[in-house]
């Protein structure tokens, strides 16, 4: 998560935005061949996260840290996960697809399509979270 999915998804988000602000509203969206080709890097590493995340469930990191308030240690978390293989594998698999998602946004240099595909891309990163990560928030 933390290598492949994590900073990905993050490129993804913002590589599309429209920031109001007092000196105006930035319309931000790749323009270049170059960002183009950078974003689509971020969205096959994302597919590529997700499909490893399927074909070998994750182990966590069961290092001694202070879970946020709601947050699950990672023991938790990880007994969950192999609780419910099932269920994460339909996350990984939810988050794949809307990484293909973006890949075809990303393809057709569809600057709309491609910032709502990172609205897919939330919603199956939240699916997982609200499940696993933190369940009583």
């Amino acid at each position: 998560m933390d290598t492949k999915v994590d900073p990905s998804a993050d490129a993804i988000w913002d590589s599309v935005a429209y920031i109001a602000a007092r000196s105006g509203i930035e319309d931000r969206q790749p323009r270049t061949d170059e960002q183009w080709r950078a974003v689509r890097r971020s969205a096959l590493t994302l597919i590529e996260g997700a499909d490893l995340l399927r074909a070998k469930r994750p182990r966590v990191a069961l290092v001694n840290i202070e879970a946020k308030l709601g947050e699950l240690q990672p023991s938790e978390i990880q007994r969950r996960i192999d609780a419910t293989p099932m269920v994460f594998e339909q996350f990984a698999r939810s988050l794949g697809e809307a990484g293909n998602q973006a890949l075809a946004a990303i393809d057709a240099r569809d600057a709309k399509a491609l910032m709502d595909s990172g609205g897919t891309i939330d919603e199956a990163c939240e699916a997982c979270h609200l499940t696993y990560w933190y369940p009583k928030q």
